[in-house]
Protein backbone atom coordinates (compact mmCIF):
# COMPACT_ATOMS: atom_id res chain seq x y z
CA UNK A 1 0.00 0.00 0.00
CA UNK A 2 2.91 2.55 0.98
CA UNK A 3 4.50 1.90 -2.17
CA UNK A 4 1.36 2.38 -4.49
CA UNK A 5 0.72 5.77 -2.60
CA UNK A 6 4.10 7.37 -1.84
CA UNK A 7 6.20 5.28 -4.74
CA UNK A 8 8.95 8.09 -3.80
CA UNK A 9 8.90 7.25 -0.20
CA UNK A 10 8.71 3.30 -0.19
CA UNK A 11 12.88 2.97 -0.17
CA UNK A 12 13.53 4.80 2.98
CA UNK A 13 10.60 3.23 5.02
CA UNK A 14 12.93 0.10 6.40
CA UNK A 15 12.56 0.83 9.97
CA UNK A 16 8.95 1.90 10.18
CA UNK A 17 8.08 -1.14 8.01
CA UNK A 18 9.48 -3.16 10.14
CA UNK A 19 7.72 -1.93 13.04
CA UNK A 20 4.28 -2.77 11.27
CA UNK A 21 5.47 -5.84 10.45
CA UNK A 22 3.38 -7.60 13.11
CA UNK A 23 0.37 -5.03 12.93
CA UNK A 24 -2.94 -6.74 10.82
CA UNK A 25 -5.45 -4.28 9.61
CA UNK A 26 -8.95 -4.89 8.42
CA UNK A 27 -10.18 -1.85 5.98
CA UNK A 28 -13.89 -1.02 4.96
CA UNK A 29 -11.79 0.70 1.93
CA UNK A 30 -9.85 -2.01 -0.25
CA UNK A 31 -6.21 -1.02 -0.12
CA UNK A 32 -6.05 -0.32 -3.69
CA UNK A 33 -8.61 2.42 -2.99
CA UNK A 34 -6.23 4.58 -0.75
CA UNK A 35 -4.94 6.06 -3.30
CA UNK A 36 -7.53 8.08 -4.09
CA UNK A 37 -8.73 10.75 -1.98
CA UNK A 38 -11.59 11.53 -0.38
CA UNK A 39 -13.11 14.85 -0.29
CA UNK A 40 -15.13 15.46 3.39
CA UNK A 41 -18.62 15.11 1.86
CA UNK A 42 -17.48 11.48 0.80
CA UNK A 43 -15.93 10.45 3.77
CA UNK A 44 -19.01 11.89 5.63
CA UNK A 45 -21.45 9.64 3.44
CA UNK A 46 -19.41 6.84 4.06
CA UNK A 47 -18.57 7.05 8.06
CA UNK A 48 -22.80 6.85 7.80
CA UNK A 49 -22.95 3.96 5.86
CA UNK A 50 -20.43 1.73 7.43
CA UNK A 51 -20.00 3.13 10.83
CA UNK A 52 -23.40 2.12 12.34
CA UNK A 53 -22.85 -1.29 10.82
CA UNK A 54 -19.94 -2.10 12.45
CA UNK A 55 -21.08 -0.74 15.79
CA UNK A 56 -24.72 -2.89 15.39
CA UNK A 57 -22.87 -5.84 14.60
CA UNK A 58 -20.02 -5.48 17.77
CA UNK A 59 -22.80 -4.41 19.94
CA UNK A 60 -25.32 -7.38 19.17
CA UNK A 61 -22.13 -9.77 20.10
CA UNK A 62 -21.52 -8.23 23.29
CA UNK A 63 -25.36 -8.29 24.52
CA UNK A 64 -25.28 -11.82 23.67
CA UNK A 65 -22.34 -12.73 25.13
CA UNK A 66 -23.20 -11.28 27.81
CA UNK A 67 -27.20 -12.61 28.36
CA UNK A 68 -28.31 -9.03 28.03
CA UNK A 69 -31.43 -7.88 26.82
CA UNK A 70 -31.56 -4.83 24.62
CA UNK A 71 -34.32 -3.52 26.87
CA UNK A 72 -32.46 -3.95 30.07
CA UNK A 73 -29.55 -1.22 28.75
CA UNK A 74 -30.18 1.82 30.56
CA UNK A 75 -26.87 3.82 29.35
CA UNK A 76 -25.42 3.71 26.18
CA UNK A 77 -21.99 5.18 25.58
CA UNK A 78 -20.23 6.03 21.80
CA UNK A 79 -17.20 6.33 21.07
CA UNK A 80 -15.67 7.64 17.88
CA UNK A 81 -12.87 10.23 16.42
CA UNK A 82 -12.75 9.35 12.82
CA UNK A 83 -16.41 10.64 11.37
CA UNK A 84 -18.73 13.30 12.77
CA UNK A 85 -22.55 12.91 11.86
CA UNK A 86 -25.84 14.11 13.48
CA UNK A 87 -27.68 12.87 14.72
CA UNK A 88 -24.98 10.16 15.99
CA UNK A 89 -24.02 6.88 15.86
CA UNK A 90 -25.23 6.60 19.48
CA UNK A 91 -28.83 7.67 17.86
CA UNK A 92 -29.05 5.53 15.10
CA UNK A 93 -28.02 2.01 17.05
CA UNK A 94 -31.41 2.52 19.54
CA UNK A 95 -33.77 1.33 16.73
CA UNK A 96 -30.73 -1.14 15.12
CA UNK A 97 -30.30 -2.91 18.71
CA UNK A 98 -34.06 -2.37 19.91
CA UNK A 99 -32.52 -0.20 23.12
CA UNK A 100 -35.49 1.94 24.89
CA UNK A 101 -36.16 5.10 23.64
CA UNK A 102 -35.60 6.65 26.75
CA UNK A 103 -31.72 5.08 26.74
CA UNK A 104 -29.35 7.40 28.34
CA UNK A 105 -26.87 8.75 26.05
CA UNK A 106 -22.88 9.52 26.61
CA UNK A 107 -20.98 10.04 22.80
CA UNK A 108 -17.29 10.26 23.27
CA UNK A 109 -16.01 12.29 20.17
CA UNK A 110 -12.99 14.13 20.96
CA UNK A 111 -11.24 11.40 23.34
CA UNK A 112 -9.85 9.75 20.44
CA UNK A 113 -7.84 6.64 20.96
CA UNK A 114 -8.76 7.16 24.49
CA UNK A 115 -12.14 6.98 24.36
CA UNK A 116 -13.27 3.65 24.47
CA UNK A 117 -11.22 3.42 28.29
CA UNK A 118 -13.09 6.73 29.14
CA UNK A 119 -15.97 5.51 28.10
CA UNK A 120 -15.92 2.55 29.73
CA UNK A 121 -14.43 4.19 33.10
CA UNK A 122 -17.68 6.31 32.96
CA UNK A 123 -20.40 3.43 32.57
CA UNK A 124 -18.96 1.68 35.28
CA UNK A 125 -19.37 5.17 37.26
CA UNK A 126 -22.73 5.21 36.26
CA UNK A 127 -23.47 1.38 36.74
CA UNK A 128 -22.69 1.79 40.47
CA UNK A 129 -25.24 4.46 40.57
CA UNK A 130 -28.06 2.62 38.59
CA UNK A 131 -27.12 -1.15 39.98
CA UNK A 132 -30.00 -2.77 38.19
CA UNK A 133 -29.47 -1.89 34.89
CA UNK A 134 -26.49 -2.83 31.91
CA UNK A 135 -24.88 -0.09 30.26
CA UNK A 136 -23.39 -1.04 26.85
CA UNK A 137 -20.51 0.71 25.81
CA UNK A 138 -19.26 0.37 21.76
CA UNK A 139 -16.67 2.07 20.37
CA UNK A 140 -16.26 2.05 16.61
CA UNK A 141 -13.29 3.52 14.28
CA UNK A 142 -12.88 3.92 10.47
CA UNK A 143 -9.42 5.81 9.83
CA UNK A 144 -8.96 4.14 6.33
CA UNK A 145 -11.58 7.20 5.81
CA UNK A 146 -9.89 9.67 6.91
CA UNK A 147 -6.57 8.89 4.92
CA UNK A 148 -5.17 11.52 3.10
CA UNK A 149 -2.34 10.06 0.40
CA UNK A 150 -0.84 14.20 -0.52
CA UNK A 151 -0.16 14.05 3.13
CA UNK A 152 3.43 12.72 2.81
CA UNK A 153 4.47 13.88 6.59
CA UNK A 154 6.18 11.14 8.84
CA UNK A 155 2.64 11.87 11.06
CA UNK A 156 0.54 10.35 8.58
CA UNK A 157 2.98 7.38 7.45
CA UNK A 158 2.64 6.40 11.02
CA UNK A 159 -0.94 6.44 11.26
CA UNK A 160 -1.34 4.33 7.90
CA UNK A 161 1.08 1.70 9.06
CA UNK A 162 -0.56 1.25 12.30
CA UNK A 163 -4.83 2.41 12.22
CA UNK A 164 -7.30 -0.54 11.12
CA UNK A 165 -11.28 0.00 10.84
CA UNK A 166 -13.09 -1.62 13.34
CA UNK A 167 -15.62 -1.84 16.50
CA UNK A 168 -15.78 -3.64 19.35
CA UNK A 169 -18.21 -3.56 22.68
CA UNK A 170 -18.61 -4.05 25.95
CA UNK A 171 -21.14 -4.60 28.61
CA UNK A 172 -21.09 -3.19 31.40
CA UNK A 173 -23.38 -4.39 34.83
CA UNK A 174 -23.40 -4.59 38.80
CA UNK A 175 -22.65 -8.46 39.14
CA UNK A 176 -19.85 -10.67 39.74
CA UNK A 177 -19.53 -11.92 36.37
CA UNK A 178 -16.82 -12.04 33.86
CA UNK A 179 -13.94 -9.23 33.89
CA UNK A 180 -14.65 -6.80 36.89
CA UNK A 181 -13.79 -3.28 36.68
CA UNK A 182 -12.91 -1.50 40.03
CA UNK A 183 -11.55 2.31 40.31
CA UNK A 184 -10.43 4.32 37.52
CA UNK A 185 -8.95 7.80 36.91
CA UNK A 186 -8.02 10.08 33.76
CA UNK A 187 -4.54 12.21 33.99
CA UNK A 188 -3.75 14.98 31.24
CA UNK A 189 0.02 14.87 30.72
CA UNK A 190 1.35 18.50 30.80
CA UNK A 191 2.71 20.31 28.01
CA UNK A 192 1.38 17.30 25.57
CA UNK A 193 -1.48 18.78 23.36
CA UNK A 194 0.70 19.01 20.13
CA UNK A 195 1.71 15.18 20.48
CA UNK A 196 -1.32 13.31 19.63
CA UNK A 197 -4.68 14.35 17.77
CA UNK A 198 -6.20 15.46 14.59
CA UNK A 199 -6.46 18.63 12.62
CA UNK A 200 -9.04 19.70 10.15
CA UNK A 201 -7.20 20.52 6.37
CA UNK A 202 -9.48 21.44 3.61
CA UNK A 203 -8.81 18.01 2.08
CA UNK A 204 -10.21 16.36 5.87
CA UNK A 205 -8.70 14.83 8.94
CA UNK A 206 -4.88 15.71 9.34
CA UNK A 207 -3.19 13.33 11.69
CA UNK A 208 -1.26 14.54 14.43
CA UNK A 209 0.84 11.23 15.38
CA UNK A 210 4.22 12.18 17.19
CA UNK A 211 7.57 10.32 17.14
CA UNK A 212 7.82 11.50 20.85
CA UNK A 213 4.93 9.77 21.70
CA UNK A 214 6.82 6.55 23.36
CA UNK A 215 9.07 8.76 25.04
CA UNK A 216 6.66 10.86 26.38
CA UNK A 217 3.80 7.94 28.18
CA UNK A 218 8.20 6.67 29.38
CA UNK A 219 8.33 9.63 31.24
CA UNK A 220 4.87 10.42 32.94
CA UNK A 221 2.93 7.16 33.04
CA UNK A 222 5.61 5.16 35.92
CA UNK A 223 4.41 8.19 38.25
CA UNK A 224 0.80 7.88 37.50
CA UNK A 225 1.03 3.95 37.65
CA UNK A 226 2.82 4.10 40.95
CA UNK A 227 0.60 6.46 42.59
CA UNK A 228 -2.88 4.60 41.16
CA UNK A 229 -1.68 1.32 42.62
CA UNK A 230 0.03 2.35 45.76
CA UNK A 231 2.11 -0.69 47.00
CA UNK A 232 1.62 -3.05 44.57
CA UNK A 233 3.99 -2.99 41.84
CA UNK A 234 2.18 -3.22 37.93
CA UNK A 235 5.41 -6.19 38.04
CA UNK A 236 3.02 -8.37 40.68
CA UNK A 237 -0.06 -8.14 37.81
CA UNK A 238 -1.30 -11.09 36.18
CA UNK A 239 -2.11 -9.01 33.28
CA UNK A 240 -1.74 -4.74 32.19
CA UNK A 241 -4.54 -4.38 28.94
CA UNK A 242 -2.25 -1.60 26.84
CA UNK A 243 -3.95 0.48 24.02
CA UNK A 244 -2.22 -1.20 21.18
CA UNK A 245 -1.14 1.97 19.76
CA UNK A 246 1.91 0.42 18.01
CA UNK A 247 4.87 -2.19 18.65
CA UNK A 248 6.82 0.87 19.74
CA UNK A 249 4.01 2.23 22.25
CA UNK A 250 3.50 -1.11 23.68
CA UNK A 251 7.47 -1.73 23.90
CA UNK A 252 7.70 1.40 25.67
CA UNK A 253 5.25 0.83 28.10
CA UNK A 254 6.81 -2.63 29.18
CA UNK A 255 9.99 -1.10 29.45
CA UNK A 256 9.16 2.06 31.86
CA UNK A 257 6.59 -0.39 34.19
CA UNK A 258 8.96 -3.37 34.02
CA UNK A 259 6.58 -5.57 32.32
CA UNK A 260 6.90 -8.95 31.02
CA UNK A 261 5.44 -9.84 27.71
CA UNK A 262 3.21 -12.71 29.33
CA UNK A 263 1.55 -9.72 31.25
CA UNK A 264 0.77 -7.98 27.51
CA UNK A 265 0.04 -10.68 25.60
CA UNK A 266 -3.59 -9.89 25.25
CA UNK A 267 -2.82 -6.25 23.84
CA UNK A 268 0.12 -7.88 20.89
CA UNK A 269 -2.91 -10.39 20.20
CA UNK A 270 -5.09 -7.58 19.60
CA UNK A 271 -2.35 -5.84 17.54
CA UNK A 272 -1.88 -8.67 15.40
CA UNK A 273 -4.94 -9.13 14.56
CA UNK A 274 -7.17 -5.91 13.93
CA UNK A 275 -4.12 -3.21 14.46
CA UNK A 276 -4.52 0.09 16.75
CA UNK A 277 -8.74 0.63 15.74
CA UNK A 278 -8.21 3.77 17.92
CA UNK A 279 -10.95 4.03 20.39
CA UNK A 280 -11.87 0.52 19.90
CA UNK A 281 -8.58 -0.59 19.97
CA UNK A 282 -8.58 -1.21 24.67
CA UNK A 283 -12.22 -2.75 24.48
CA UNK A 284 -10.67 -5.11 21.78
CA UNK A 285 -7.72 -5.70 23.69
CA UNK A 286 -9.86 -6.50 26.89
CA UNK A 287 -12.27 -9.09 25.24
CA UNK A 288 -8.76 -10.55 24.62
CA UNK A 289 -8.34 -10.67 28.20
CA UNK A 290 -11.55 -11.79 29.08
CA UNK A 291 -11.52 -14.97 27.00
CA UNK A 292 -8.49 -16.34 27.70
CA UNK A 293 -7.64 -15.07 31.35
CA UNK A 294 -3.98 -15.68 32.44
CA UNK A 295 -4.83 -17.13 35.23
CA UNK A 296 -8.03 -18.55 37.32
CA UNK A 297 -7.70 -15.84 39.07
CA UNK A 298 -6.04 -12.46 38.97
CA UNK A 299 -5.75 -8.67 39.14
CA UNK A 300 -5.06 -6.48 36.47
CA UNK A 301 -4.47 -2.93 35.03
CA UNK A 302 -6.16 -1.34 31.88
CA UNK A 303 -3.98 1.38 30.21
CA UNK A 304 -5.54 3.24 27.80
CA UNK A 305 -4.12 6.58 25.60
CA UNK A 306 -5.94 9.60 23.72
CA UNK A 307 -4.93 13.24 22.92
CA UNK A 308 -4.23 15.99 25.36
CA UNK A 309 -1.87 13.17 25.78
CA UNK A 310 -4.28 12.20 28.67
CA UNK A 311 -4.01 8.74 29.82
CA UNK A 312 -6.77 6.63 30.97
CA UNK A 313 -6.40 4.01 34.29
CA UNK A 314 -8.78 1.15 35.40
CA UNK A 315 -8.71 -1.46 37.73
CA UNK A 316 -9.52 -4.80 36.65
CA UNK A 317 -10.44 -8.39 38.39
CA UNK A 318 -11.54 -11.71 37.33
CA UNK A 319 -12.08 -14.85 38.92
CA UNK A 320 -12.98 -17.80 36.76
Amino acid sequence: MVAAVWPGLSRHLGPLLDQSACVGRRLVRPPSELAVPLTPSAQTALYRRVAPALAEEAATRALTAAGVAPREVGLLVLASCTGFVLPGVDVMLIPRLGLRAEVVRMPFTVFGCGGGAAGLARACDWVRGEPDQAALVVAVEVPSLTFRPDDQSVDNLLSALVFGDGAAAVVVTAGERGLRMGRGRSALVPETTGALGYQLADSGLEVVLSQRLPRLLAGALPALVREFLGERPPSGLEAVAVHPGGPRILEAVERCLGLSRDQTAASWATLRSTGNTSSAALLSVLGELAGAPPSQRGRGLAIGFGPGLSIELLELAWQC
